[in-house]
């Protein structure tokens, strides 16, 4: 096609993506009906494709300028950023979140059915063999609890509370991107998570001092596991969206579920700040490992209240 008639054709489009842009710009995209809002975006992608053949077939033409121009122009209505106020984000804790917790149970049971595989298998095994550890802790983490020393000095809570949530915010999100690999990846780091804290506590049974164990893990640890678990669930259901996207194509079916993980991963973010400040402020304490026990059913119980929420509330 030549450039003339390339023109000819297209201009209405551009024409009419024009207008509805300048209504908008004067008058906000709220004051137009939605039939024009959707006509809006159809000739803004008409017009974006018109822009990629005319760079192609047209490079020094005035119309790849003008193109350009009038989509930099429509491109803020397109992607506007929403503000999400404290309002949203509120409703959203209070509510939402533990409703998708619901609606997402089965991924979240599978998710903790990889990670309790890993620490049960692990778990056998070094009880069968201690050496067997090496498998899945480093050689002086093992050394140490071998030795029945615990390392010692004071804790700096705050960089403490601070490189804990960095760690397990980094464990969370690989356990959530990896379904892209299909889920393979996702069920890798569940599993490998699993066998090291199975490691782990073989090796305190039988070296160590299994209530200052759990003393130490669990304050925390209720709620860093769920966060764990969670962030899995969130993995495999972009795996899931690959694998079997239904009646969507691939793609949408990818973007969708890439959609559904995000909203629980921003909740599993809240869960992992407030496990760090627990593990840095709280769990270091010299008090008696009873206290911290106590702290750790209190905790599971207001969680599970927590996830119970939809139960009782009907929206």
């Amino acid at each position: 096609m030549n450039e003339e008639l390339f023109i000819k054709v297209n201009s209405e489009t551009w024409g009419e993506l024009e207008s509805l842009a300048n209504i908008i710009n004067k008058s906000g995209l709220k004051s137009i009906p939605s039939k024009d809002v959707k006509k809006f975006l159809q000739a803004f992608r008409q017009t974006s494709h018109h822009l990629a053949y005319a760079r192609t077939h047209y490079p020094k033409s005035y119309v790849v300028s003008y193109l350009n121009s009038l989509l930099g122009k429509c491109h803020s209505y397109v992607y506007a950023v929403k503000k999400v106020s404290p309002s949203i984000l509120l409703k959203y804790i209070a509510y939402d979140f533990p409703k998708l917790l619901k609606e997402y149970k089965w991924f979240i049971i599978c998710s903790f059915s990889f990670f309790a595989i890993g620490a049960l298998l692990s778990m056998i095994l070094v009880f069968i063999n201690v050496d067997n550890a090496t498998m899945f802790l480093p050689e002086n983490l093992i050394a140490t609890i071998k030795s029945g020393k615990s390392s010692s000095g004071q804790w700096n809570y705050p960089l403490m509370s601070s490189y804990i949530m960095v760690n397990n915010i980094s464990v969370s999100l690989k356990a959530f991107v990896m379904g892209i690999t299909l889920g393979i990846g996702t069920i890798y780091v569940l599993f490998f998570n699993g066998a090291m804290l199975g490691a782990l506590t073989a090796l305190v049974y039988t070296y160590g001092n299994p209530l200052n164990y759990w003393s130490l893990i669990l304050p925390h640890g209720v709620i860093e596991l769920t966060a764990i678990f969670i962030s899995g669930a969130a993995g495999l259901i972009i795996a899931k969206s690959i694998l079997l996207p239904g009646k969507y194509s691939r793609k949408h079916s990818l973007i969708k579920g890439a959609k559904e993980s995000v909203s629980l991963i921003i909740g599993v973010i809240f869960m992992l700040v407030i496990a760090g400040i627990i593990e840095g402020f709280f769990t270091p304490l010299d008090i008696c490992a009873s206290s911290k026990l106590i702290f750790a059913a209190v905790s599971a119980i207001l969680l599970t209240v927590y996830f119970s929420i939809p139960h009782f509330v009907k929206k």
